[in-house]
């Protein structure tokens, strides 16, 4: 059996120890961050950088990994055996760690890497990884395990809200929920992925009002099938718990998990953003058992 090879980035929020166990290997996005670079989800904890975040002037600033980043984890996956490699990463629409991969797979022609940009971030890229792992330890061949993550990208879809549009609109992931800015006094914006960039999909005039309209507009997407659920927040750990509450009512929803938004996802939308992804468990099937808690 051809052994493969399974690599994403920090903004999958897979934790170390998982990734360990699994054999995931990890490369991280930089932040820079009151003078200095930090690796995302290796050189400063979840709980520190939301701590330090409102304190900080001028805002943190990221950058994706280079080629040779890339080229160094693949070089050492081929030189331990490995017979392909997928390599998974989040939306090209608001990175530019996908171009960093393809680069750096130009560099090794003789063994297929497949480059999956998941068109989203975080619990979907997650949710795509975890798939990918899946397949590759149920022993599936390489086309059969790049199916099934591309599978999940088609599948996932993904809704949040973002207490204030201020860190987006500096860090130029704003795209076209741009139109919200200037009108947001009396409403709190709604948003999500289109074509792998970030979209206004509406106005909800209150903070409670959100949670509800996630769960209605997830309901609407993924219709009565079960689905996998991941809540996703960033120091809003209230809200996603009052969410996870509300969820079944709309969802038929066979797994959830609340999970944290890694540092370098926070720093373009900031404290206080709650998020909803959910995907079919016929696509994505159900979280690993040594996956349901973020550790």
């Amino acid at each position: 059996m051809a052994r493969i090879g399974v690599v994403t980035d920090s903004t999958a929020c897979i934790s170390t120890a998982f990734a360990e166990r699994h054999n995931v290997s990890i490369v991280p996005l930089y932040m820079h961050m009151q003078g200095k670079t930090l690796r995302d989800m290796f050189d400063i904890s979840i709980e520190d950088f939301y701590a330090q975040l409102p304190k900080c002037d001028p805002l943190p600033t990221t950058s994706q990994p280079s080629a040779g980043d890339f080229a160094k984890v693949y070089g050492e996956l081929i030189e331990g055996g490995a017979e392909g490699i997928i390599s998974i990463h989040l939306s090209s629409g608001i990175s530019g760690t996908v171009n960093s991969a393809e680069l750096a797979k130009q560099q090794f022609e003789g063994t297929p890497i497949e480059i999956v940009d998941t068109q989203c971030a975080s619990a979907g890229h997650m949710l795509t990884v975890e798939t990918a792992v899946r397949a590759v330890e149920e022993g599936k061949p390489f086309e059969e395990v790049v199916a099934a993550a591309r599978a999940v990208v088609q599948a996932q879809r993904i809704v949040f809200g973002v207490d204030t549009l201020e860190y987006l609109y500096k860090g130029g992931r704003i795209g076209g929920a741009a139109a919200l800015l200037g009108s947001l006094l009396q409403f709190k914006p709604l948003l999500c992925f289109n074509q792998g960039r970030i979209d206004a999909l509406e106005r909800v005039r209150t903070s409670s009002r959100v949670l509800t309209r996630m769960a209605e507009v997830m309901r609407e997407w993924m219709g009565d099938q079960p689905v996998q659920v991941v809540i996703i927040q960033a120091e809003a750990m209230d809200r996603a718990l009052a969410l996870k509450e509300i969820v079944p009512q709309y969802l038929k929803a066979a797994a959830i998990r609340i999970w944290p938004l890694p540092p370098v996802l926070g720093a373009h939308v900031g404290n206080g953003t709650l998020g909803l992804c959910a995907c079919p468990t016929s696509v994505c099937g159900l979280p690993p058992e040594d996956a349901l808690a973020f550790a």
